[in-house]
């Protein structure tokens, strides 16, 4: 045999050889990738508001109307929620209207989108002739986050007056905040 098809015949062989050894491979199948589950983002509560509110303020002679704005500031760990607050009202009172101040702290328990919590503070009506007088207040209030920066927020407050002449008051509000 001459050298040309000898090295056809060992290049035929080899090609057979190794085709014969690829065939009998087993068949692998390709990996199946699990489908993670989508999971809805928790709302964070933490950072930095401000709103608007309006409501009603009885002390023990009647009702007057309210509005004001407040600035607070959350901050969230798992889902407990602690915050400060800094509010100011205008209250529409019988005969003149006067200014509500408040400062509070809260602190709650966030179930996502919503957060109910407990208030404490001190209010006054910066001495004005008509107003209240100053109190200690406390009360409940429940939050639900509409949007990422947008929450709506109601609560109730009942205020002990400081002094004996300062009136006790139940202050009911609704409002919309904006979270930075």
């Amino acid at each position: 045999m001459s050298m040309l098809k000898t090295s056809l015949l060992a290049a035929a062989a080899t090609l057979a050889v190794a085709s014969a050894a690829q065939a009998a491979d087993p068949i692998m199948p390709t990996p199946v990738t699990p489908i993670v589950p989508v999971v809805d983002p928790v709302y964070d509560w933490s950072g930095f508001y401000a709103g608007v509110r309006v409501g009603g303020l009885n002390d023990t002679v009647d009702t007057d109307w309210l509005v004001g704005g407040e600035l607070g500031v959350n901050a969230q760990w798992d889902m407990f929620v602690l915050g400060a607050e800094a509010a100011v009202d205008a209250v529409f009172g019988t005969p003149d209207t006067y200014a509500y101040g408040e400062i509070t702290a809260r602190g709650g328990v966030a179930f996502s989108e919503v957060l109910l919590y407990g208030t404490v503070g001190y209010g006054s009506d910066f001495d004005a002739a008509a107003g209240v007088g100053d109190q200690v207040l406390a009360g409940v209030g429940v939050e639900f986050a509409v949007s990422d920066s947008i929450s709506v927020d109601g609560r109730y407050v009942y205020g002990w007056g400081v002094d004996a002449a300062d009136d006790d008051i139940h202050k009911f509000t609704i409002g919309a905040n904006f979270h930075f």
